[in-house]
């Protein structure tokens, strides 16, 4: 996985990420392009926020749904994520304290949302052609064929100061990298897997080898319409959702101030720190590097991982390759990007 810091927008003014701050960009019930459901204030769709690439070694338009999963160096989900606040509501159950840029990843923010933030894009790579089918078809874990529904979410775990002055000094920097980055360097660590390693799963339930269905009560769905709640989860698991998914609200005298906001911080992951663009091979270090104190990490961030049916196997994990973003829509590295 790759995640993106861009300084993008009509504002080159962006305000970090306050403490408690969290949102979803995307919808896991969609299993259709909604062209009629368009970016306040833009042109655009809002179903351009999610799109895919298929690593054949051809070039090829980028579409929002999974319209081909045979991909020799993998298929790349990518989801753009809302880069407008509104300046008061940490987190709303139906993401409205959050908005999309006119044009999705540039332009400027509506009246309602006018506080912009740094533009977050996750890249996740699939290796699907590490799958034998076998008559099988790829669909992820909350049971979507289509990938309409692909959607990432972001949980802020920064320290307030530290994420402003990176966006200050690099968000808009040509050489974009985490390493030319001064207030992230004391985050770099080439040991992360060492230091950071796979926990084993919380829930007992089965997930790997042939399954009769996906985990987690999903039904398989395919639209056009969209999924319903019923077909994406459990009771129990809807009881716990709706107990967690409390609004939580900045302040106004705090959000002035930019900096103090009495509120509790998330729990950070026990992981390395975001990456920063394109995730380009690593050189290996000759000395080891110290072990990374947990308050320098970053934000936690979650995502789905695709399934296959009960013909093949119930998880796969993407593994990433290297790769280099296309010039299309301006991803390139001196496009003001942070990247790794």
């Amino acid at each position: 996985m790759a995640v993106y810091y861009l300084g993008r927008g009509d504002n080159k003014t962006l305000t970090p990420f306050p403490p408690g701050f969290r949102m979803v960009s995307g919808d896991k019930a969609a299993r259709s392009y909604k062209k009629d459901k368009l970016i306040p204030g833009g042109i655009r769709p809002v179903s351009d926020r999610v799109n895919f690439a298929c690593l054949d070694g051809t070039y090829s338009k980028e579409p929002n749904f999974m319209a081909k999963t045979d991909c020799k160096d993998g298929l790349r989900a990518q989801v753009h994520f809302q880069s407008c606040w509104n300046g008061r509501d940490l987190y709303k159950p139906d993401n409205s304290h959050v908005e999309y840029m006119s044009g999705v990843d540039n332009g400027d923010c509506p009246d309602t949302h006018p506080v912009p933030l740094i533009h977050l894009f996750y890249e996740v790579l699939y290796g699907v052609n590490d799958i034998k089918l076998d008559g099988g078809k790829f669909v992820f874990s909350h049971g979507d064929t289509t990938g309409y529904g692909f959607h990432g979410d972001f949980m802020n775990g920064w320290k307030p100061d530290v994420l402003a002055e990176g966006i200050k000094q690099c968000a808009f920097s040509k050489d974009g990298g985490v390493q030319y980055c001064p207030p992230f360097k004391p985050s770099l660590d080439s040991k992360f897997s060492k230091n950071c390693p796979q926990q084993p799963p919380l829930d007992k339930e089965p997930v790997h080898g042939m399954l009769a269905k996906l985990p987690g009560c999903i039904t398989v769905t395919s639209g056009p319409q969209d999924a319903k709640e019923s077909d994406m989860e459990c009771g129990s698991a809807r009881e716990a959702r709706s107990l967690d998914e409390e609004e939580q609200v900045v302040p106004e005298s705090d959000y002035e101030d930019g900096q103090e906001f009495d509120l509790p911080l998330p729990t950070a992951t026990r992981g390395p720190p975001p990456s920063f663009g394109s995730p380009k091979p690593r050189s290996k270090r000759s000395k080891p590097t110290e072990e990374i104190p947990e308050e320098n990490y970053g934000y936690t961030y979650d995502y789905d991982l695709p399934t296959t049916t009960s013909r093949g196997p119930s998880v796969i994990n993407g593994s990433p390759k290297p790769h280099y973003m296309r010039g299309k829509r301006g991803y390139k590295p001196s496009d003001n990007v942070l990247k790794a």
